[in-house]
C-alpha cells in the first residue's frame, strides 16, 4: 500500500519562519545601535538572537534539528544571491593584475597553513581549522558557509567560526593601521594591506579609510580580488579533503556544491549589465542585482538565526577561546607575510 508523499516538516516550517522573524528583528534593531562600525551587522545580531532563543529548554529540545535543516537549506540559496552583488569591473581596469594576484595567492596560502597549524595546536579539528583559514583568507562569513559544506564541518564549528572571525575583524580595525604605519606603509599601500588582510568586505573598506581618502579605492579593489577566489578556494577543497567516509573527492566536480558554479553564474550576470535595470520596491529604487543581493542579506540573517540556536553554550565557552587563539595566530601569520609583499609590490 502506497503512503501520500508528507508534506513540508512542520518543526522545520516553525523554525523557518521564527529564523526570519529573528532577522527581520536584528534589521529593525541594528540602526538603533548607532553608526559606530563596532556595532554588529544585522546577520551577527541574529546569529546572537538565536543563540540566545536556544538559551530556552523548550528551543534545545524540540527546535535543534529544525534550526540545521534551515540553516543547511538556507545558506546555499543565501550565497548564490549574494554573488549577484559581486562587481567584476574594478578587476579589470588599472593595469597588470600579475604581481597583485601573486601576493593575493601568497596570502591565503598563509591564512590556511596558519589557521591548520594554528587549529593542530590549540586542538581543534582539522574541518574547523578549515573554516578559520577560508574566513581569514577569503571574505570572513561568506567564505566560511561556503566552505562549510565542503569540508562537512560540524554546525556548531560553524557557528563558532563565524563569531571568531567577525571578532577578530572587529579587532583589525584597531590594530592593522598603527602596525602598517609602524613599518612604513602608508597612503595607498595601507588600503591594498587592509584590501588583502582583513575579513569582510565591510571591514576591509572601513581600515582602508584610516590610511586616508585614496586608500579606499584600493582597499575595494584588492578584497574584491581575494572575494573573486571564493569558487576556486571551495574547488580546491573539494578535491583534496576527503570526506567523513574516508574517501577523496575526484574531478570532474564531484564533491563541488551545486550553489558554487551558480555562485559564479550570478556573479557573470551581474557583470553582463542584464540584472542593472533599476526597479521601485516600497519606494526604494534599485538595480535588479541590488534587489537580489539584498534578498541574500536578508537570507544570510535567517540562516544565522538558525545556527544560533544550535549552539551550545558551555561548549562555546570551553571551546571558544581556542578557537580565538588559532583564528588570532592565522591572521598574524597572513599580515606578517603580507606587509612586505604590499611594500615589494606598491612601495
Amino acid at each position: 500500500m502506497s503512503h501520500p508523499p508528507k508534506g513540508p516538516d512542520r518543526s522545520v516550517l516553525l523554525c523557518g519562519l521564527l529564523c526570519v522573524a529573528l532577522a527581520a528583528g536584528a534589521a529593525l534593531v541594528r540602526p538603533l545601535l548607532g553608526e559606530s562600525r563596532l556595532v554588529p551587522s544585522p546577520s551577527v545580531l541574529a546569529l546572537i538572537m538565536g543563540l540566545l532563543l536556544g538559551l530556552v529548554p523548550a528551543i534545545q529540545t524540540h527546535m535543534v534539528s529544525a534550526a540545521k535543516t534551515v540553516s543547511k537549506r538556507a545558506i546555499p540559496a543565501a550565497i548564490v544571491l549574494i554573488g549577484f552583488g559581486m562587481d567584476l569591473g574594478p578587476l579589470l581596469d588599472g593595469g597588470a593584475l600579475g604581481g597583485t594576484l601573486l601576493v593575493v595567492l601568497a596570502g591565503i596560502v598563509v591564512a590556511f597553513a596558519g589557521a591548520l597549524l594554528a587549529g593542530k595546536l590549540c586542538g581543534l579539528d582539522p574541518r574547523a581549522s578549515l573554516l578559520l583559514g577560508a574566513g581569514t583568507a577569503i571574505c570572513g562569513n561568506s567564505a566560511i558557509m561556503a566552505v562549510a559544506p565542503t569540508v562537512e564541518a560540524d554546525e556548531e564549528d560553524l557557528g563558532l567560526a563565524i563569531g571568531v572571525i567577525n571578532l577578530l575583524g572587529v579587532a583589525m580595525l584597531f590594530a592593522l593601521p598603527p602596525a602598517a604605519i609602524a613599518v612604513g606603509i602608508e597612503g595607498q599601500a595601507g588600503g591594498a594591506l587592509a584590501g588583502l588582510t582583513v575579513h569582510a568586505v565591510p571591514q576591509a573598506i572601513a581600515t582602508g579609510e584610516a590610511f586616508g581618502p585614496e586608500a579606499v579605492e584600493w582597499a575595494t579593489l584588492y578584497k574584491l580580488l581575494r572575494v573573486a577566489m571564493l569558487v576556486p578556494m571551495v574547488i580546491v577543497l573539494a578535491l583534496v579533503v576527503p570526506s567523513r567516509s574516508g574517501t577523496r573527492r575526484k574531478g570532474g566536480g564531484v564533491g563541488v556544491p551545486h550553489f558554487v558554479w551558480l555562485f559564479a553564474v550570478a556573479s557573470a550576470l551581474r557583470a553582463s549589465g542584464w540584472l542593472d535595470a533599476e526597479l521601485s520596491i516600497a519606494g526604494d529604487t534599485r538595480p535588479t542585482w541590488g534587489w537580489l543581493k539584498q534578498s541574500g542579506s536578508w537570507l544570510l540573517a535567517a540562516a544565522l538565526a538558525a545556527i544560533g540556536m544550535t549552539l551550545h553554550v558551555p561548549r562555546l565557552i570551553r571551546v571558544g577561546p581556542r578557537f580565538l587563539l588559532a583564528g588570532a595566530l592565522a591572521v598574524t601569520a597572513m599580515v606578517a607575510v603580507t606587509m612586505p609583499l604590499v611594500i615589494w609590490l606598491l612601495g
